[in-house]
């Protein structure tokens, strides 16, 4: 599950892209996104449009709330910003071991060992984040927050996706 603030733009996009792209590459992941304030939202129209221009479809997507119950059913939870990947292990500390930024995450698992093939998905989370502390995700970084483009030109958008798309190809070999 990928998570942002209010779930209409940089989690919908990372969702989508690996909904597109996984299967292509064998892999059974799917992509879910979740907003941590204002949910029921739409995709802004820059962000469909950009999302257009790489054939992929947001029109019809509203955002939907960050519970207990998503969270709980998440294999994965990755925020866009460490302020994200805050808000979702205050209110489900539980879910320290499998939340992460997505910069962070691709980081971990491109210098972890790739999952063995029998390795329980949740045993090799608890190996990629390994000597990870809650200070590791106080404040602000650009080496772990994504820019939010929302009310942002089209080349900030651009920008974002691109960045994204990048961070979910990377990731997808070594989750699968």
């Amino acid at each position: 599950m990928f998570v942002c603030t209010a779930g209409r733009c940089r989690s919908p996009i990372a969702a989508a892209m690996l909904d597109a792209y996984a299967p292509r590459a064998g892999s059974p992941l799917a992509g879910r996104s979740g907003a941590l304030v204002g949910a029921h939202g739409s995709v802004p129209p820059v962000g469909i449009t950009v999302m257009r221009e790489r054939g992929l479809e947001l029109g019809g997507h509203r955002s939907l709330p960050v519970t207990a119950a998503s969270v709980g059913s998440a294999a994965l939870v990755l925020g866009m910003e460490r302020e994200h990947v805050r808000a979702v292990v205050d209110a489900h500390p539980d879910a320290w071991v499998k939340t992460f930024t997505v910069k962070d995450f691709v980081r971990r698992v491109e210098k972890s060992a790739v999952r063995g093939r029998h390795q329980r998905f949740a045993d090799w989370l608890r190996h990629v984040g390994e000597g990870r502390t809650r200070d590791d995700i106080a404040g602000e970084s650009p080496e772990d927050d994504i820019v939010d483009p929302y009310g942002q030109r089209a080349s900030v958008w651009r920008e974002v996706v691109d960045e994204l798309d990048d961070l979910v190809r990377r990731m997808i070999p070594n989750v699968s």
